[in-house]
């Protein structure tokens, strides 16, 4: 396996769709943090801070997990339709071997890609915006690495698919039904069933959508106790970060489950 993992990251280092994937996502937060530079110092504007700009990215680690999508399709590259698959199993290689080479590939590269563009995003935040100090971005840090097994799952269950279906156009349709699809359904029918209401609080895409939750904290003033209302992040909490890895982890074993039966049965 380690000589098919290491020949899959030769690919895709040498390969082009990697380099714009991740440009193109880093060009964007830089954008937002450069945008925002602009603006700096002008009065009443109070977004060009670093507590701001994470707070723009730990509150859309949902579309972060959609991106987990394209870079499957980047990994596992048309691997049907190019034959791959078929010379790497005449090579000698089993079909387990290359479904999970591929997913620990992917892992890799996606671990690698998150880190250089966090690491780009923050570095120009603290350079172009004004510091609002390091608990905005220790929050930032504890979700990204809290919804990581989600994000894992993301791109486990869209490897899956590609496997599976071979067709990357309906196995991108079945992830964004199986993914977005069911937790919409579900919480429309939470509205009328007790247990569809609980089932969506337990679907990967809804836990990373509904990361934060507006709770009334009872503070003491001069006048009396006052209730303010709070933000509260769901990795900032025992119960919150508990059910993120839950989530991630039982997600990414049904998936690897549905992989591996799949491939024994699939005919390449």
């Amino acid at each position: 396996m380690m000589n098919y993992i290491k020949s899959e990251l030769y690919r895709i280092v040498h390969s082009k769709g990697i380099y714009l994937f991740t440009g193109i996502c880093t060009a964007l937060l830089l954008a937002m943090n450069i945008t925002l530079s602009c603006f700096r110092g002008v009065e009443h504007f109070a977004y060009a801070t670093t507590e701001f700009v994470f707070s723009m990215m730990w509150s859309a680690l949902n579309v972060v997990f959609f991106l987990t999508l394209c870079m499957a399709g980047i990994v596992f590259a048309e691997e049907y339709k190019n034959k791959t698959i078929a010379n790497s199993i005449a090579f000698g290689y089993s079909r387990i071997t290359l479904y999970f080479g591929k997913i620990l590939t992917g892992l890799i590269v996606s671990v690698a890609a998150l880190a250089v563009v966090l690491a780009v995003f923050i570095g120009s935040a603290y350079l172009l915006l004004e510091n609002s100090g390091i608990a905005a971005l220790m929050t930032l840090l504890r979700g990204v690495g809290a919804s990581l097994p989600i994000l894992i799952a993301g791109e486990t269950a869209a490897l899956t698919l590609l496997f599976v279906i071979e067709s990357s156009a309906g196995a991108s349709w079945s992830w964004v039904g199986i993914m977005m699809g069911i937790p919409i359904a579900s919480e429309l029918l939470g509205m009328k069933f007790d247990f569809f209401k609980k089932l969506t609080g337990w679907l990967a895409y809804e836990v990373l959508q509904n990361g934060q939750q507006l709770i009334m904290i009872e503070e003491e003033t001069e006048a009396g106790m006052s209730v303010e209302p709070q933000v509260v992040l769901s990795w900032m909490t025992q119960e919150g970060l508990t059910r993120m890895l839950l989530v991630g982890l039982i997600g990414t074993a049904v998936f690897l489950i549905w992989g591996i039966v799949g491939m024994r049965r699939k005919e390449i």
